[in-house]
């Protein structure tokens, strides 16, 4: 009897506690934008422009004090061309889907990838590009045409980032570079 009553006091005690009592959730009204990015099944151009100059900026290719979340779609778009990342031809909407071809493109012409022969008279399309990207595994396989999700965007991101700068975040002294 003993026994189930400290039983019952400690199964008690542990519904008590909720998982959630230690974590402080993000305020609601304002989360930050690769939150909101990381979770969504499908995502727009707007969000995958966004997120790409967001990346160049903090790679020192813009004024680190670029406020990328604030700027309206129209600006983001003209630092992307700028950046020779996406076509000026290209005349997407805000909220269109985001494809794998486009990522592939943005992607392809941020790291520099030079074109073959046939691309050089022609130029880089978003075919060849997913192509390229695919072979480089910076795109995990699937069809050009398939919409990207949030998750798929970060991790493109991510291996575009390491592949542009294959040392970042190593702090390294002088003597250990030798």
């Amino acid at each position: 009897m003993r026994f189930f009553c400290l039983m019952t006091v400690a199964l008690l005690a542990c519904l008590s506690i909720r998982a959630d009592d230690a974590f402080t959730p993000l305020p609601d009204d304002d989360p930050p934008l690769m939150s909101v990015i990381a979770v969504q099944p499908t995502l727009t151009i707007e969000q995958g422009y966004r997120v790409f100059l967001m990346m160049a900026r903090d790679q020192g290719d813009f004024d680190a004090d670029l406020d990328v979340e604030q700027m309206v779609f129209e600006d983001v778009r003209a630092h992307l061309i700028a950046l020779c990342v996406i076509s000026p031809k290209w005349s997407f909407a805000p909220d269109e889907c985001l494809r794998r071809d486009v990522l592939a493109y943005m992607s392809a012409s941020y790291l520099g990838v030079k074109p073959g022969l046939l691309t050089r008279w022609f130029g880089m399309t978003r075919r060849y590009a997913h192509r390229e990207m695919l072979f480089r595994r910076i795109i995990a396989p699937g069809s050009p045409r398939t919409v990207v999700s949030g998750s798929e965007l970060l991790s493109v991101m991510t291996r575009v980032s390491i592949c542009r700068d294959p040392h970042q975040g190593v702090d390294l002294d002088a003597d250990e570079i030798h």
